[in-house]
């Protein structure tokens, strides 16, 4: 298994970051509205927020579940740690691309940083199918949203992919032992 970094995997956690920062961006112009000398707020309209295909991730960014840490009761909810989602999207995919880079400079690639960030993507996964559950549900098309839910399911298929062959690898390596003796 070569220990260089994936292109693959540094392509899609740099757009997931991009998307994450966005999300960001928008959730904050959204909850501070910026007001003009005169008094008036201004009307902010966010990219993924389409009208013709009833599309508004701005609306779905404002829903309880827009912070899942304080919708599941792990934080206390309006605390420093409740952060949206999009802030735990940032921190996942600025870690993919980070382990990428580690994996370059130290030509390592252990069964431990591959089960490790395997789980994390499970992790990722799993909420992404929670969010994509909720968005079925409540009707509402969120494209920043949806592209997120594709970045995770193509980093955990990767990952599942590399593990699969690092047991293959594995096997194969045990079978050459095998046949020499």
């Amino acid at each position: 298994m070569s220990p260089t970094p994936s292109i693959y995997t540094c392509t899609l956690s740099t757009i997931g970051i991009i998307l994450s920062c966005y999300a960001l961006y928008v959730e904050y112009k959204t909850s501070h509205p910026t007001v003009t000398e005169d008094g008036i707020e201004e009307e902010f309209q966010a990219l993924c927020d389409i009208e013709s295909i009833g599309a508004s991730c701005s609306q779905v960014f404002a829903l309880p579940e827009g912070k899942m840490m304080s919708y599941f009761g792990v934080v206390p909810k309006d605390s420093a740690m409740d952060v949206p989602n999009a802030a735990l999207g940032l921190m996942y995919y600025a870690f993919i691309f980070l382990l990428e880079q580690f994996l370059l400079v130290t030509k390592t690639r252990t069964g431990l940083i591959l089960y490790g960030t395997f789980f994390l993507n499970c992790a990722a996964m799993s909420s992404s199918i929670f969010l994509a559950v909720k968005l079925i549900h409540l009707g509402e098309l969120c494209i920043l949203c949806w592209t997120t839910h594709l970045l995770n399911s193509l980093l955990l298929i990767h990952y599942f992919r590399l593990i699969l062959n690092n047991g293959n690898n594995n096997n194969k390596s045990t079978t050459k032992v095998v046949k020499n003796e």
